[in-house]
């Protein structure tokens, strides 16, 4: 059969409906929009502009939308880059403020290392020696259990065991002072452990056996905290005559030491 066509958009010899060698249609046919004929192969027609639905009518609208959005994104400019523009500006602004402490170390402000707290009863741990860091810390622990305050003795205990593991080695007081916070913070074995430590060079220091009857009453086993307590009585009056300052340094609650031992072991004070 000979081609009666030619193809409008290659110039092949062309039959049927579509050119055999690039695919373009060869019927005519009508704008969807105003109705007008339109030529074989037609991307748009020649009296509205409207896409002819072979493929350049989508790719007009989808530059259209993108065009629309980018103008809403980037304030009514029309130009789809502002968006993009914009949204890398907030990044490199976001990156500069997060990264700016570390571009500029000498206009951080130092971490303060006292504990937080105002008037009378603040800490400066920067003043002072690793013991006396310690034990302010010891004694806002201590202060903050006897007013009720679980919260800020919970918040103070781990920072007070740490500093007395730096500041060791630990006199008997201070292995004392370490005990009770560990029994405080829930580590009776290691409350345990650490007054016993102090007892093995001072057997008859009255707040260690104290400390020790405590950790292990809470622990469970009577018959050793009965142990303890009745030792602590055995040597109360000749410890507390012997001048020894660290009753001196703890003597609001010496009577304590003495009444709870009684108790527990149902002896007379």
């Amino acid at each position: 059969m000979t081609p009666s066509k030619t193809c409008p958009k290659c110039g092949s010899a062309a039959s049927g409906n579509f050119c055999g060698n690039c695919g373009t249609p060869l019927k005519a046919r009508h704008c969807t929009q105003c109705g007008a004929s339109l030529q074989a192969g037609a991307r748009f027609c020649t009296q509205c502009g409207a896409g002819s639905g072979g493929g350049g009518g989508a790719s007009r609208k989808s530059a259209g939308a993108g065009a629309a959005a980018g103008a809403e994104v980037g304030g009514g400019s029309g130009d789809p880059n502002v968006a993009w523009w914009f949204a890398g500006g907030l990044l490199i602004l976001l990156i500069l403020v997060v990264a700016w402490p570390i571009l500029r170390p000498d206009q951080v402000a130092p971490v303060p290392t006292q504990a937080p707290a105002t008037g009378a009863a603040a800490v400066d741990l920067n003043s002072m020696t690793p013991r006396q860091a310690a034990d302010a810390l010891f004694d806002r622990v201590m202060r903050a259990s006897a007013a009720g305050d679980s919260v800020q003795a919970a918040q103070f205990v781990p920072m007070a065991i740490q500093a007395y593991d730096r500041a060791a080695p630990l006199d008997l007081d201070g292995l004392f002072h370490k005990s009770t916070l560990q029994r405080t913070a829930g580590d009776l074995t290691g409350a345990i452990a650490t007054a016993e430590e102090g007892l093995a060079t001072g057997p008859d220091h009255l707040l260690l056996l104290y400390a020790a009857g405590q950790a292990v009453a809470e622990a469970g086993d009577a018959e050793a905290a009965r142990g303890y307590y009745e030792h602590l009585l055995d040597v109360f009056d000749a410890e507390m005559a012997s001048g020894n300052l660290d009753y001196e340094a703890h003597t609001e609650m010496m009577g304590t030491v003495r009444a709870d031992a009684t108790a527990f072991t149902g002896g007379d004070a």
